[in-house]
């Protein structure tokens, strides 16, 4: 693992570039607190964006959005870092989320993986996508 600091002034153009990217590739959003505790992990989602919130304003959360389920908010993020490895494409984002929560938020390209529910197995094709979903943009309005 090789992880690579982001500097605030560029979070806005990473964001930008994993949402196009990763769109569409099982991501998982695990948060641990102090100790480590484990404080919350999601299933694999397909991912829609990943972006400051609200955009164009100061620094308020990062906000990690998928096609079928809630979106995941990092409130107040002190630091941003990639972990990518040479020759392959990045594999997490971490978020240093102040008051002592580090968030990461792992990729599996789609069709390569299987997503582990429980019960099984379920293949990336497998995947429903609801046609009527509000994106995590509209859902902000």
């Amino acid at each position: 693992m090789s992880v690579h600091d982001v500097p605030r002034g560029r979070w806005a153009e990473v964001l930008a570039q994993f949402s196009r990217a990763h769109h569409g590739w099982l991501t998982r959003v695990t948060r641990v607190g102090r100790g480590p505790e484990l404080l919350s992990s999601t299933d694999w989602q397909p991912l829609d964006s990943i972006a400051l919130a609200p955009a164009g304003a100061p620094v308020a959360q990062i906000r990690v959005c998928f096609w079928n389920a809630p979106p995941v908010s990092v409130g107040a993020p002190r630091a941003l870092a990639v972990d990518r490895r040479e020759r392959e494409p990045e594999r997490a984002l971490e978020i240093d989320g102040g008051g002592g929560e580090f968030v990461r938020v792992v990729f599996r390209a789609p069709g390569v993986t299987s997503s582990v529910r429980p019960g099984g197995a379920e293949p990336v094709s497998a995947v429903r996508v609801s046609p009527d979903r509000p994106s995590c943009r509209e859902s902000d309005r």
